[in-house]
């Protein structure tokens, strides 16, 4: 993915809400980004493109929690982001709703995860229901 230049010292943050800031994950060698940095505004609808592994899967996974990310930043409203924060924040990804590859155990770990649980707690949980 294209690399954004990232904010400025000093620019005001009463507007920006959802700060990527020089965000780089690897997968062994396989670079999957690269100092990305972006901003999203209050108010703003955002959606980004890129070609298969550009990139977008994982930065929204860092954004979310769900990876952690090498180095770089995620800022909401100039702090750290938090599972407070991740909630206020709505994510459509490519697979709508079950994705039909994974196992049903898998799924709901996954979405576990994303609302916050922990690995373990999420395994748990999912044992139960299921």
């Amino acid at each position: 993915m294209d690399v954004v230049e990232p904010r400025r010292e000093g620019s005001p943050l009463a507007e920006e809400v959802l700060e990527i800031d020089r965000v780089s994950k690897r997968y062994g060698d396989v670079v999957a980004l690269s100092d990305m940095a972006f901003d999203v505004r209050a108010g703003e609808l955002f959606g980004f493109v890129g070609s298969n592994g550009a990139g977008k899967t994982t930065t929204m996974r860092i954004v979310l929690g769900v990876l952690a990310a090498d180095s770089g930043e995620v800022r909401w409203s100039g702090r750290p982001i938090n599972l407070r924060s991740r909630r206020q924040i709505g994510y459509m990804p490519e697979e709508r709703g079950l994705y039909p590859k994974m196992k049903a155990f898998d799924q709901l770990v996954y979405l576990g995860e994303l609302h916050g649980l922990s690995t373990a707690d999420a395994r748990r949980s999912a044992s139960y229901w299921l």
